[in-house]
């Protein structure tokens, strides 16, 4: 996969929220980067196995409001792999990097948590050991919800829940904490 591919419907979302940037104010507003870690289950062909999945992530929050709106990005890893056959038709399918780019919505219930659902692309990397290793890239969409809690003005905590969907009959289910600085 092309870096380009990723890096400009990026750039795009980060152009869309500059107009935002002086418009700012209270909680959960601007930049911001964390770690995230926890439960990745992914299911293919009617099997599925368990791992854990941790990356890093990126966006920026602008306020309209008690609402908050702005694009965010992720990569991630996970451990998660599943063993199919036996005798010499013996394989092994492990989940590996996974991409996403898209934007997230929220509402600040309090001045020290928000309440946010997410939607974008994602695309995750499959690896298929058997005589040779060959890996699979599969697009796909995410969706899901979750909860940011302010320890400070600038350090905050989540919790998320999630749910991807990608060709050739892929998807997974994640549920992820995550700790992060706002800028």
């Amino acid at each position: 996969m092309s870096k380009r591919f990723v890096i400009l419907p990026v750039l795009a979302l980060a152009a869309a929220a500059t107009p935002a940037f002086a418009q700012d104010s209270g909680e959960f507003t601007g930049p911001r980067i964390g770690v995230i870690g926890g439960w990745d289950n992914v299911q293919h062909s009617g099997d599925n196995a368990s791992g854990f999945t941790y990356g890093a992530t990126a966006g920026y929050d602008a306020a309209i409001g008690p609402v908050r709106i702005g694009p965010e990005v992720e990569i991630s890893d996970s451990t998660q792999k599943k063993a199919f056959g036996s005798g010499k038709t013996r394989y092994t399918e492990r989940a590996d990097r996974d991409l996403y780019a898209g934007a997230r919505i929220g509402y600040v219930v309090s001045p020290s948590f928000l309440l946010y659902g997410k939607v974008g692309y994602t695309n995750a990397q499959f690896t298929i050991r058997d005589d040779g290793n060959h890996r699979d890239d599969r697009s796909g969409v995410r969706a899901g919800v979750g909860g940011e809690y302010a320890v400070t003005s600038n350090v905050y905590l989540t919790g998320e829940y999630r749910y991807s969907h990608y060709s050739g009959s892929y998807s997974r289910n994640q549920i992820l904490g995550g700790v992060g600085i706002r800028f």
